[in-house]
């Protein structure tokens, strides 16, 4: 199988699919049922995901441990697939914080193996799908991200983090990278060692949280006198 190139024409021709295909969806929704075609997303993503993982248990020997869904895109794509297929406003407020990680992803994926692989082909399906949500929450259920959801979502992700600290020591992983920087180069390299790296990491989350709150912040109205 071919090696995935990063920014090659095949790294950008997979973006660009992407892209169209996420707006010819976002369309479809005008013109069907909202609800149904998000449930239909939902179990099919949901089906693509399991079989990739199944995929990889097989074809790269990873063990069950190491493909738990505790890193920050799969845990945004179980929010994904639970608020489209209930029609939850309440897990649109993390999942909106949270898929900026998807974002990331898919600018800079991590991948064994190019687009000729099952696993490199899911990988960019799900993540798009995360943010295909979020629009898709946004457009067709007239979702908006409230402050109370900004702070809530910050302080869910960070008690989970502090559980998968404990689950890490026991399994020996290391879910959200909170026991140890990850094994491969990565920007958490110019944040410092363990556990200062958490800190930084924390501070831009809370800066992007800020941004991308931005354009739903309450506009406090001046009275005249």
């Amino acid at each position: 199988m071919d090696k995935f190139i990063l920014f090659g024409h095949a790294h950008f021709l997979t973006i660009g699919i992407g892209i169209v295909i996420s707006i010819l969806l976002i369309i479809l929704g005008f013109f069907i049922r909202k609800d149904s075609l998000s449930k239909f997303l939902a179990i099919t993503i949901l089906g693509i995901k399991i079989a990739e993982l199944i995929f990889r248990n097989h074809y790269y020997k990873e063990q069950v441990i190491e493909l738990l869904p505790f890193h920050l895109c799969n845990l945004a794509l179980i929010l994904a697939v639970i608020m489209m297929s209930f029609t939850s406003k309440i897990v649109f407020q993390p999942l909106y914080f949270w898929s900026i990680g998807a974002l990331f992803a898919i600018i800079t994926p991590e991948l064994r193996d190019g687009m000729d692989n099952f696993a490199s082909i899911s990988f960019f399906i799900t993540h798009f799908f995360i943010l295909f949500s979020v629009a898709y929450g946004l457009i067709h259920f007239k979702f908006r991200v409230t402050k109370a959801g900004a702070i809530g979502s910050f302080i869910f992700l960070n008690l989970i983090a502090l559980g998968l600290y404990f689950l890490n020591e026991k399994l020996g992983t290391n879910y959200l990278y909170v026991n140890r920087p990850p094994s491969t180069a990565s920007p958490v390299d110019f944040f410092g060692p363990w556990p200062y790296y958490i800190f930084s990491v924390e501070g831009i989350y809370i800066a992007l949280s800020f941004i991308l709150y931005l354009p739903f912040r309450e506009k406090k109205t001046r009275y005249i006198r």
